[in-house]
């Protein structure tokens, strides 16, 4: 059994005497199942040997010290298989119930609702700060609310900590999720950087101000910051958010007011501590009325909102004001149930129609005043061309285009892991793509030259790549040349200009990749970049490609410290502005070893980040680029 980053084990598989019965999600730290040992179920956590060992033990270490009605509890602990062991497994309670966000999308809660699961999760932390463990990574995906008596139980302390607590990571930062950052980590990184042997320690204030995050989206349906986006970071810093109850008038005063306070700037503004939260949560829930039971959102439908999104500033146009709408669309209640009593037919199937960009809207009618004449002009060239040309046959092209899958697919686990909505940029999201699961490549072949003859397109082995369909040369005519003319017209004057996309943000390295890079010697100084390809097969001569954003797998073609040649190196790839950047998260060698990397391309022309675009292409999520690039080891992804 070879070490992985998320170990698959088939249901009935034994693993230190519990028998795995199916797999319930996968993060940064390895995968959990649920399996059982006789009648009871329990939480099996897997995680593997190479680069994880210090994490696992920490894991355990921590949750030993934690015992509380609100926080997962350890039952178990050891190294599997007996003989060769690759994976350290801990068993925990199996806390049968819904993750928080789903819980709230499903119920739509009262302010009352809302007060007590977060007093629940405060009770948790408040037991786990006295043992001297800070979670480090709360948010809503990390509690689930217990059906048997709807507590909140904070679970997955993977990326906790401890007072004393070796250090494990390389990085300035701890792992964690941008939008539940205090202020304060923000500030230490500004100020620190990359500095070699300084890193931010978090305490049980940025717990807190993660509560203050989670709180927050409980009540409005949206998130106080976006540090993943321009300018989020000083936002954070520096900017007050909304209150809740100005977002959503149903929010109490006195709720919302501890909102803000655990989402204070400076540590010392905040509650002094979870015991100091409890008690004003507590008194808060003895003095609440009737109006706390109120369903904090609106019946689901297409003109309903309870949150409303934040008034745009007069200095942005009416796009990027569009755009924030976007953001800050509120969370709805549950859609009503179809059945016999659903006899609304409007209302139980009511969808929120696609509204355009101002913008775009207003273009779109300039647009079609100004093409009404070239098209009268255009469909009377094509009467008249009809009636002075012979009729003669139809040219048909036979090409053989195998299908192509989607580079990426949207997909959710639980628990810890989230997924972008459908209007975030793909760079704000963690990069990620284990090769299990990710046999369609994000590389298209693109032609050197150009035929007049008929082609077959054939997929290239082994490699996922598709050589582009050879264009056609067709003969003149008048309907063509006339055809013509009205589109070139309209790509000259009208039609909308192709999406200009942001820099990926910097994000942090997985865990154990630094420390696994560190024993295969890639910071060494002096050390040559190796030469890598996209192309998966030995033997091909490099060249011009179209590679488009999402999963992506490379080849090293030399040997880089103590990685062999023929290593392979998936994660994923991102389109910028000007360059293509590759952040590559697994190395598997060719003994089918897996290894935790933290590798980004370089650009063999001038040795900086990220593959020039090499020509210009309409799809703004695609790019054509040389086949070839060196690798980098980093120590965070920039």
């Amino acid at each position: 059994m070879s070490p992985r980053l998320h170990p698959v084990v088939p249901p009935g598989t034994d693993v230190g005497g519990y028998l795995v019965e199916e797999r319930l999600g996968a993060g940064g730290f390895g995968a959990v199942y649920r399996a059982r040992r006789g009648a009871r179920s329990s939480a099996l956590k897997l995680i593997p040997l190479w680069g994880l060992t210090a994490w696992a033990e920490r894991e355990v270490a921590i949750l030993l010290r934690l015992k509380h009605a609100n926080l997962v509890r350890i039952r178990g602990h050891g190294q599997w298989p007996d003989e060769a062991p690759q994976s350290f497994f801990i068993v925990m309670d199996y806390v049968e119930g819904r993750r928080l966000d789903v819980w709230a999308e499903e119920e739509n809660p009262s302010a009352r609702e809302v007060l007590r699961k977060v007093l629940g999760v405060a009770r948790g932390l408040g037991a786990a700060h006295r043992a001297k463990v800070v979670h480090r990574d709360l948010k809503e995906s990390n509690v689930v609310v217990r059906d048997a008596d709807g507590e909140a139980v904070v679970v997955d302390f993977g990326a906790g900590g401890y007072e004393s607590a070796p250090r494990i990571t390389g990085g300035v930062l701890p792992p964690g999720t941008l939008e539940y950052r205090a202020p304060e980590a923000w500030r230490f990184q500004q100020e620190h950087g990359d500095a070699h042997g300084r890193a931010y320690q978090p305490g049980p204030s940025d717990d807190l101000y993660a509560l203050g995050v989670v709180l927050y989206w409980l009540l409005t349906g949206s998130r106080p910051f976006h540090p993943a986006e321009a300018e989020g970071v000083e936002a954070v810093l520096n900017r007050a958010p909304r209150k809740p109850q100005a977002l959503n008038p149903l929010v109490p005063d006195a709720l919302g007011d501890v909102c803000m306070r655990l989402l204070a700037k400076a540590p010392e503004e905040r509650p002094p501590d979870a015991g100091s939260l409890c008690a004003e949560l507590e008194g808060l829930l003895a003095q609440a009325d009737e109006d706390w039971d109120v369903k904090l959102c609106d019946a689901h439908g297409a003109n309903t909102a309870t949150t409303l999104a934040e008034a745009p500033q007069a200095v942005e146009d009416e796009l990027a004001q569009w755009l924030k709408r976007r953001k800050a669309r509120p969370r709805r209640g549950p859609r009503p149930p179809r059945g016999e009593d659903a006899h609304d037919s409007v209302s139980n199937a009511a969808a929120i129609p696609f509204e355009p960009p101002p913008v775009a809207r207003a273009k779109a009618l300039r647009v079609a005043a100004w093409m009404a004449p070239w098209m009268v002009l255009i469909v009377g060239g094509l009467v008249l061309a009809r009636g002075l040309m012979p009729s003669a046959p139809h040219a048909e092209v036979a090409v053989e285009t195998p299908p192509v899958a989607p580079a990426f697919a949207i997909t959710s686990w639980a628990p810890g892991q989230e997924v972008a909505a459908p209007w975030r940029p793909l760079e704000a999201d963690e990069a990620a793509g284990p090769l299990d699961g990710a046999s369609t490549l994000a590389a298209v072949a693109l032609p050197a030259t150009h035929s007049k003859e008929k082609v077959s397109v054939k997929m290239m082995k082994d490699t996922g790549m598709l050589p582009q369909p050879e264009t056609q040369r067709s003969r003149g005519t008048t309907v063509g040349k006339t055809l013509g003319l009205g589109v070139a017209a309209c790509l000259s004057m009208a039609c909308p200009s192709a999406e200009v996309r942001p820099t990926p943000a910097p994000e942090d390295c997985p865990p154990g990749a630094i420390e696994a890079m560190e024993q295969l010697g890639l910071f060494a100084p002096g050390l040559e970049r190796p030469l890598t390809t996209f192309d998966l097969s030995p033997g091909k001569g490099g060249g011009l490609i179209k590679v488009r954003e999402g999963t992506t797998t490379v080849r090293m073609v030399s040997t880089w410290g103590g990685m062999p040649p023929g290593t392979l190196f998936s994660g994923q790839l991102l389109v910028g502005p000007e360059r293509v950047y590759g952040r590559l998260t697994e190395a598997r060698t060719p003994e089918n070893e897996r290894i935790p990397v933290c590798v980004q391309f370089v650009e063999a022309q001038d040795a900086r980040l990220g593959l020039l675009k090499r020509e210009p292409i309409s799809d703004p999520g695609s790019a054509i680029v040389y086949s070839s690039m060196d690798l980098k080891a980093v120590r965070r992804f920039e």
